[in-house]
């Protein structure tokens, strides 16, 4: 008689003791778990772009300064205009400004203005009154317009300079020139970062690798950066 040979059922493979790392054992249901995976997918899919642009600038924004200096864009001046204008008509900052969003159809208010107060000078041995000068500039990603004017004068002084793609992407990085709708959308891109590093972290305890691994590359990321900024504060003492 021969005997019959059962397939061999397979086992499923034991599951790691310990569950999710910091996720409170009552909450680790399969429908807690998937949609912590789901918000995790989704959120980076809705920041995707933005993640991308914000690590490119970002490296470019570390090595802004003389050490190790790597060029983050340019900017170029397109247009220098000499413009006539009545000498009484601009007696401050907030007329030139209000001057040029008139002539050159600007739509935005000026993001700097600035008042260089006049007074005596002395000029070849001789005294003389130096008259108050105005500068305004209106700022955008892309571009720069600045005017310049001395009080009484017959001319306004106007300049634009444009950015190149790789300087407009890191000025929205810095949130410079842009309005409070793009404010508010790069708070939800920060906000949806957070959430990717909690998720990813909570995640990470049960899908990937050994704990005793996550300690040490934590660790040592962690003395990394002690002893990088170990010799960057800077120290001070009254005499």
């Amino acid at each position: 008689m021969v005997d019959e040979i059962k397939p061999e059922s397979k086992k499923k493979p034991a599951r790691r003791a310990g569950g999710y790392l910091f996720i409170p054992r009552n909450f680790q249901t399969n429908t807690v778990l998937t949609w912590l995976r789901r918000g995790h997918a989704w959120t980076g899919f809705y920041g995707a772009l933005f993640f991308f642009c914000l690590g490119l600038t970002g490296f470019y924004l570390n090595h802004r300064t003389a050490i190790m200096h790597i060029e983050g864009g340019v900017a170029k001046e397109v247009a220098s205009l000499s413009v006539p204008v009545e000498p009484d008509l601009i007696t401050s900052e907030e007329t030139l400004a209000a001057w040029m969003q008139e002539e050159f159809a600007i739509d935005r208010e000026p993001s700097r203005g600035r008042r260089r107060g006049g007074g005596p000078v002395s000029f070849g041995g001789r005294r003389a009154e130096q008259a108050p000068s105005y500068s305004v500039s209106f700022r955008g990603p892309n571009a720069v317009i600045t005017g310049d004017y001395e009080r009484g004068a017959n001319r306004v002084s106007v300049k634009r300079t444009n950015s190149s793609l790789l300087k407009a992407l890191i000025d929205l990085h810095k949130v410079v020139g842009v309005n409070k709708l793009f404010i508010l959308i790069m708070d939800t891109m920060a906000g949806a970062m957070m959430f990717m590093v909690l998720s990813g972290v909570l995640l990470w305890t049960r899908l990937h690798g050994p704990r005793l691994a996550a300690a040490g590359i934590l660790g040592a990321v962690a003395v990394a950066t002690m002893l990088a900024l170990s010799g960057t504060w800077i120290g001070w003492a009254a005499p």
